[in-house]
């Protein structure tokens, strides 16, 4: 009774109505919605109406972490339907503890600590029913004692929303299945080269599996109960530490800092502290979550450290600094996130895990690398001994072969580890093919089918480039005809048979710029194969793939006879990754032609 009449007064607030129909699906409701901030946490439902709410503006509210604080958000719907409609509220953070939800009729209850069995989202959702032309006023209460309290709230059809939240679902299920795999790659390198730089990798990566399922829901929804997750979050800051304590380790071994005291001082009271704070933090039993500020100058230090071990000549350190760039940086913007500073999480949604993949890869080169300055000292020590071998031939003849053989023994040990490096990359790059394979063997979505073809297509472009690399053994001898044809023809079957390709390639480029070719290749190719004759009724279908060169000048041309560019093509993420391997990796120009068919002329400078 207390609830009707309380939503009875609401229904008469000057609150603006946001129209809805039945198409209305993935908007965002909280910039046109209005909030309030209770800072001691105390307001009750019956005493709301009392405080004066303000327009948001804003798709996203971060307060950071504060334990006393709520958040209200009051929005009105409008449906403009002579019928009824259910929509699905998503409430678009799933580290949240408590959100209350009122309808006018009912309470409910969601959030990280209060998942019901019957969830199926990452997110928590809450389903509303309008009758046609009904309005009615809605209320939402979020609260988070340890976690941060960032809101965004959208609206969604309940087979739009389905489909958003499966896609997502798909996306971590690959980035889990990337980072599994690199750890299990690192693991054997570390069990065939006893480098301690590798095992503290491994427990990094097992690090990166705890702290991204717990960041993105994961590990709530699908392993933890209610009770378990409560205590887990109270412990926050300590399985964060499982992820920087490793980074620290790593760090000392890989690039030596015990030959840099200060560096390698300031590392180690980060060791002797943490502890501490994982302690102190616990259930915010002395410092709420805010102490993570603590992690703002050792990411800066990791960073530096880098620069300063290059510098004395560490020449593994360019990898190290290519690779945690990527993860401290984002790990630096997930922290200021938290803190209610920023928000980036509209524009690099993915930002944490696409950082964590490519970070991964960097540091799986850096292990070869490490390897060729292993031979390159060895190969150093040889030249050494041939000289002393010279001046004190009589002298030392006898000690000199026997050293020698010894090095020889050490050599042919790195070659063979370098031979199953490679043969263990190569077989990475087909485990990640098959998963992709596999997932499109058991989705039954046709968008989702296609976009991890395509994606398989990406992955397999490098895969043959790394192939034909090995199997030329030498940068100079790989013809980039014979990469051209096999790109091609990796997916040409999958299209039509009668399209006729023409390959004009007058030239040979350099490997660094033949990753990127090959991406830009598969992309264009396809799509000219996928929507160049597409309705068109001709037996003359034909594309050219001419590449030449004048002096360091690269030219690529991809021409069809089909019907020609479609603007409304212009958005998609194809052609957004061509103009970002064109414009921002080879620093180069992209040009579109539309008259009797399509032609795009991509042009860069290619370093000697």
């Amino acid at each position: 009774m207390f609830l009707k009449l309380f939503f009875l007064l609401l229904s008469i607030s000057t609150l603006w109505g946001i129209d809805i129909d039945e198409n209305t699906s993935g908007m965002d409701i909280l910039s046109q919605s209005y909030i309030y901030v209770d800072k001691k946490h105390t307001t009750k439902t019956r005493d709301i109406l009392d405080h004066e709410f303000k327009r948001s503006y804003k798709n996203s509210v971060g307060l950071g972490f504060v334990d006393m604080y709520s958040l209200w958000i009051k929005f009105r719907l409008k449906n403009t339907e002579d019928k009824t409609i259910t929509k699905i509220i998503e409430y678009d953070n799933q580290e949240t503890e408590d959100i209350y939800f009122y309808n006018g009729l009912s309470t409910t209850l969601d959030g990280m600590f209060h998942m019901h069995k019957s969830r199926y989202s990452i997110n928590p959702i809450f389903k509303i029913k309008l009758g046609p032309h009904e309005e009615r006023t809605y209320y939402i209460k979020a609260h988070s004692r340890i976690s941060t309290l960032i809101a965004k709230l959208v609206i969604w059809n309940e087979h739009d929303f389905k489909f958003h939240d499966q896609k997502q679902k798909l996306y971590l299920f690959i980035f889990f299945s990337i980072i599994i795999t690199l750890l299990l790659y690192n693991f054997m390198i570390y069990v065939f080269t006893k480098d301690k730089a590798y095992m503290y990798y491994v427990i990094y990566l097992f690090g990166i599996v705890i702290f991204q399922a717990m960041y993105l829901g994961v590990a709530q929804l699908y392993f933890f109960s209610n009770l378990m997750t409560v205590e887990i979050t109270k412990a926050t800051f300590g399985y964060i530490s499982i992820l920087v304590v490793p980074i620290i380790l790593f760090t000392r071994e890989f690039l030596n800092t015990h030959n840099f005291p200060q560096i390698d001082k300031i590392l180690g009271v980060y060791l002797y502290i943490l502890p501490i704070l994982v302690l102190l933090s616990y259930d915010n039993i002395v410092f709420n979550l805010n102490i993570i500020v603590v992690f703002i100058p050792l990411g800066i230090t990791i960073i530096w450290s880098g620069f300063y071990a290059l510098y004395k000549g560490e020449k593994q350190a360019r990898f190290y600094i290519g690779g945690w760039t990527f993860v401290v940086v984002s790990l630096l913007l997930s922290v200021v996130k938290s803190m209610g500073l920023i928000n980036l999480s509209n524009e690099f949604k993915y930002l944490n895990e696409i950082a964590f993949v490519l970070e991964g890869f960097f540091f799986s080169i850096a292990l070869a690398h490490r390897i060729n300055i292993l031979s390159e000292e060895k190969d150093a020590v040889n030249q050494k001994l041939a000289r002393f071998q010279r001046r004190e031939q009589e002298r030392l003849k006898e000690l000199v072969d026997e050293k020698t053989l010894k090095l020889q023994q050490s050599l042919h040990e790195k070659d063979l580890l370098y031979q199953e490096l490679n043969h263990r990359v190569k077989n990475n790059l087909q485990m990640i093919l098959a998963l992709i394979k596999l997932q499109i063997s058991k989705t039954h979505v046709h968008q989702t089918k296609e976009e991890l073809e395509v994606t398989k297509n990406r992955i397999n472009s490098i895969s043959t480039l790394y192939e034909k690399l090995n199997i030329n053994n030498a940068e100079h001898n790989l013809s980039t005809f014979e990469y051209t044809q096999s790109v091609v023809q990796s997916f040409s079957p999958n299209f039509a048979k009668n399209i006729q390709v023409e390959y004009a390639i007058a030239c040979d480029l350099n490997v660094d710029s033949l990753v990127y070719y090959g991406l830009i290749l598969n992309e264009l190719v396809t799509n000219a194969m996928k929507y160049a004759f597409e309705g068109l009724q001709t037996d003359e279908k034909h594309i050219l793939i001419q590449l030449k060169k004048n002096e360091q000048h690269i030219v690529l041309t991809i021409a069809d006879n089909g019907k020609g560019y479609q603007e409304k093509r212009e958005g998609s993420l194809g052609l957004e990754i061509v103009n970002t391997l064109v414009t921002k990796q080879l620093f180069g120009t992209i040009n579109i032609q539309s008259e009797q068919g399509t032609k795009i002329i991509i042009g860069w400078e290619e370093d000697e």
